[in-house]
């Protein structure tokens, strides 16, 4: 029989943001890798959103993959317990309208415990052909957790730090265990552009130092956009360039600055096209990656900007934190001490001024992350995913 891969994701992908992005492209290194794979995800009427027909150029995949949307009558973002059952009992009626159509094999997958839990104890009015997997992003000794975890078939995990602790909380085998990091596609690997282009594409100038930030930026609890502005007064011949935001969160960071009188800012905005952020990151001098323990658990968080960084040929400053040591090292980014902004702005400063060594450091980076695409990745979790052992 043949194997059918399922993933439900929690996230609407009609505005693409980082979890929504990272969840559709594990699902193209699917088809990229010759399986057939079914994408679930709850449908959220938004008046920003994108169309239905762009998801596939939006997020630089194939338009094979076969998406289906939950109409879940959500206006904002899926947040609560109810509403995760909502989905979850929705998501059983899509995957039994999936199964009943063929017979094979089938492997389900979501990073959400909220939805994976509740399909486990509905496994044996599913089929007994089917495995379940989790997708982990993070660690908790929360009992649903720990349920999910331990009622898992397998677990795919984003870094090291992940599995290692939840092998140390439930003693869950290892060899049922697998990383995938949060990895490039095919499609990003295969691009490149120089900088100048990148910069007229944005309407930049040659002339400046351009330290770039891609990532969330929310109105409140966002320490690292903090750090990152306090050193950017420090460097005020630097220009600092920061991506995404809704409107109000970008008016807020906006007056900071200017009751700090930092000058050398420019927010975008929410970006609706995210295959646009690459300009930003590729028209840099320096890219940033600068998150704190507020929000995060620097133990297990792995953003995934890092690997689009890397990708770049641009130095990327970052702290050495548990979660991204299985693809960053001294050889191919700058680190510097974590919630500093003087460090920060000094690590920065060298960065731009060491021409040599940041040249050194981004090749490194890039010839580093070439190997580390949602293809190859996909390819030895699949293996692993249709193991017998």
């Amino acid at each position: 029989m043949d194997t059918v891969y399922i993933y439900i994701s929690p996230y609407d992908i009609l505005r693409p943001r980082t979890n929504q992005v990272s969840d559709v492209r594990f699902c193209d290194g699917f088809i990229q890798n010759n399986r057939k794979i079914h994408l679930i995800v709850p449908y959220v009427n938004r008046p920003d959103n994108i169309s239905k027909s762009d998801v596939f150029e939006n997020y630089g995949i194939s338009d094979q993959l076969e998406i289906h949307y939950l109409n879940t009558n959500f206006k904002s973002d899926v947040k609560g317990k109810l509403n995760f059952l909502k989905i979850a009992f929705l998501n059983y009626f899509q995957i039994r309208k999936i199964i009943k159509s063929q017979k094979n094999n089938y492997i389900l997958i979501s990073r959400s415990v909220l939805i994976l839990l509740p399909l486990m104890m509905l496994k044996l009015l599913l089929g007994k052909n089917i495995k379940l997997a989790h997708w982990a992003h993070d660690f908790s000794k929360k009992k649903i957790f720990q349920q999910t975890y331990l009622r898992c078939d397998r677990i795919i995990a984003t870094n090291t730090s992940i599995i290692q602790s939840i092998h140390q909380l439930t003693k869950y085998p290892l060899n049922k265990t697998i990383i995938s990091s949060n990895p490039i596609t095919q499609q990003q690997a295969d691009f490149s552009i120089d900088k100048t282009t990148a910069r007229l594409h944005l309407g930049r100038s040659m002339e400046e130092k351009l330290i770039v930030y891609t990532g969330k930026l929310a109105k409140e609890y966002n320490q690292e956009l903090e750090y990152i502005l306090n050193a950017a007064k420090r460097l005020p011949d630097m220009q600092f360039v920061f991506t995404g935001g809704k409107p109000l969160a970008v008016e807020y960071w906006k007056e900071r600055c200017k009751e700090h009188q930092i000058t050398n800012t420019t927010f975008t905005g929410y970006i609706h096209n995210y295959q646009e952020i690459k300009y930003y990151q590729f028209a840099a001098d320096v890219l940033v990656s600068y998150y704190t323990k507020q929000g995060h658990d620097v133990n297990y968080n792995f953003p995934n900007k890092i690997c689009e960084y890397m990708l770049t040929g641009n130095p990327i400053i970052t702290p050495n934190y548990p979660a991204t040591q299985d693809i960053l090292n001294e050889h191919n980014c700058y680190f510097v001490m974590p919630e500093n902004e003087d460090e920060l702005a000094k690590k920065i400063k060298m960065a731009i001024e060491d021409v040599e060594k940041s040249t050194n450091i981004a090749k490194q980076a890039r010839l580093d992350v070439k190997k580390n695409t949602f293809k190859i990745r996909v390819s030895n979790i699949i293996d692993f995913l249709e193991s017998n052992e």
